[in-house]
């Protein structure tokens, strides 16, 4: 196990080593000081690179860590600042519970699993065994550090401990889970978002005086120790790792991020065979792009509506436990009242993140419009105009699922946390939300169509779309330090994005024309 450690260890530096120096000869200066082969051939330079290296990657890690707790060390002191030691306690325990689940690392793709296993065909069984016991020691060493320095208590241990077993369960939970579905749970969004929300909400319990104690941690300690033990026996006895490492650390994944996510993305809006079917009777009496949207639709129904309706739903359990959490703490029911007449601006950046544009766009390039833009009618004003205006109505209807749930659920938090003097309050409200599942549904519309961002090979490259959502992003997330009234708020809302729909409608009359084709 040692020596398999250490050969993947060497691939591994050597790899970084020879990046590191291919990118220094990208740059134009530097290519002049250092030409031909001669830093490859160099073993003085090797070694030098190989320390800064070690050193570089030592302290990054480090570092990740100290942000880590330092994470848990600033919510403990915002939710329970009378017993900050006992709130970091209780978010160390969360957290590992969110690890256990979406932090798995036999099944994550790196350039040393790629190296290692896939082209130096290493022992994929060795390889798993050597790499999970570093990163399990690795964690136990830097987590019990970082506690002992926050909290002086050897109590600390058993939570470490609690962590050391809780990641061997969870990678067992995450191969299970890959034998089932042939998709990590880092990659099966639904489940992955579920864990995170759900483990987050968690960490707000001690404001309902619930709360992990360290009495209950040697309990949980001792039912875990021979989970645990099983678990990792039945690790130990999968033996077809080498299939499972060749399928998930591809080229692609291994060597290019970027283009892992990209073709993750594409997995999940590509089209199942069972979808292609449709009815009949929902087609009649539909001519024209009204048809060809409506057939779009129906075969692409569960792709538009699945991550719509899991937000719906966790936006749902949100507003009834914040409801409930605010009956039995006078505190936050009262900072929840204040909150929603005075900085409803802050649901600008929550609709940014619910409205589910950009995957819908996606499936539009690559089941539909992909093929489409190959014929030159498909690029003709009127026709560009018609099946805009049809998408606006199918995407607005899909983000209007979950925006429903919060423009009802938001007038019935403000009432039973106090309510309001100003009856206008509980009718803009729910406008507002709408107003924005709306204005966001146009916006990602709009910049499909002028930016159309997928090549040939449906990757992702207009920088001109990425510096637009990026912008988008900045605009929604500087509204939440805008301070306005409601009612006057939902007003100007509904103003601009009535002007937005219409300006945007003539930009993409004129313009998609020549900005709506294939890179």
């Amino acid at each position: 196990m040692i020596n398999t450690l250490k050969m993947s260890f060497k691939i591994d530096i050597t790899y970084a080593i020879n990046s590191f120096i291919y990118n220094i000869k990208r740059f134009p200066i530097l290519k002049d000081l250092f030409p031909g082969n001669g830093l490859y051939q160099s073993n003085k330079a090797k070694s030098i690179i190989r320390i800064l290296g070690l050193v570089l990657s030592t302290t990054r890690m480090i570092l990740y860590k100290i942000l880590y707790f330092f994470i848990i060390y600033t919510v403990a002191t915002i939710i329970t600042p009378k017993n900050i030691e006992s709130g970091i306690l209780h978010i160390y325990f969360i957290f590992t519970i969110i690890g256990m689940f979406i932090n798995n690392k036999i099944l994550s793709t790196s350039t040393k699993k790629y190296f290692s296993i896939v082209l130096f065909n290493m022992n994929a069984k060795e390889f798993m065994k050597a790499s999970l016991w570093m990163d399990l020691i690795t964690n136990f060493i830097l987590h019990s550090l970082c506690l002992l320095f926050l909290i002086k208590s050897p109590v600390i241990f058993l939570f470490t401990i609690f962590g050391f077993l809780g990641r061997i369960l969870g990678e067992r939970i995450n191969l299970l889970h890959y034998n089932k579905y042939k998709i990590s749970i880092t990659y099966n969004y639904p489940v992955y978002w579920t864990v995170v929300l759900l483990g987050l909400g968690l960490c707000l319990s001690p404001l309902i005086n619930v709360q992990i104690t360290q009495e209950v941690i040697p309990i949980l300690d001792i039912i875990l120790v021979p989970i645990a033990i099983i678990c990792y026996i039945q690790i130990m006895k999968i033996d077809n790792y080498k299939l499972i490492y060749k399928k998930i650390n591809t080229k692609v994944a291994a060597l290019n991020s970027n283009q892992a996510k990209e073709y993750s993305r594409q997995a999940m809006i590509e089209i199942k065979e069972k979808d292609k079917k449709i009815d009949e009777r929902k087609l009649k009496n539909k001519k024209g792009y009204d048809l060809f949207n409506t057939i779009f639709f129906e075969r692409h129904k569960e792709i538009l509506l699945r991550s719509a309706k899991w937000f719906a739903g966790i936006s749902f359990l949100i507003i009834v436990i914040t409801g409930i959490i605010s009956q039995i703490n006078p505190e936050l029911q009262k900072s929840l009242n204040n909150f929603l007449l005075n900085n409803i601006a802050w649901f600008v950046i929550v609709m940014y993140f619910i409205n589910r544009g950009s995957i819908i766009t996606q499936a539009m390039f690559y089941n539909c419009d992909h093929s489409m833009l190959t014929f030159n009618f498909y690029r003709n004003p009127k026709v560009i105009s018609n099946v805009f205006k049809t998408r606006v109505l199918t995407v607005s209807k899909v983000n209007l699922i979950p925006a429903i749930i919060i423009a009802v659920g938001l007038p019935i938090l403000l009432y039973i946390t106090g309510g309001t003097s100003n009856f206008l309050d509980y009718i803009s409200i729910p406008i507002f939300i709408i107003v924005l599942s709306i204005f966001f549904s146009i916006h990602y519309l709009v910049i499909y169509y002028l930016f159309q961002p997928y090549d040939k090979n449906m990757k992702m490259k207009s920088i001109t779309y990425s510096m637009i959502s990026a912008i988008t992003y900045i605009i929604a997330y500087s509204l939440t330090d805008f301070k306005m009234s409601t009612t006057m708020f939902s007003i100007l809302a509904i103003i601009a994005t009535l002007a937005y729909s219409i300006v945007a409608l003539i930009i993409v009359y004129k313009k998609a024309p020549q900005t709506f084709k294939i890179k």
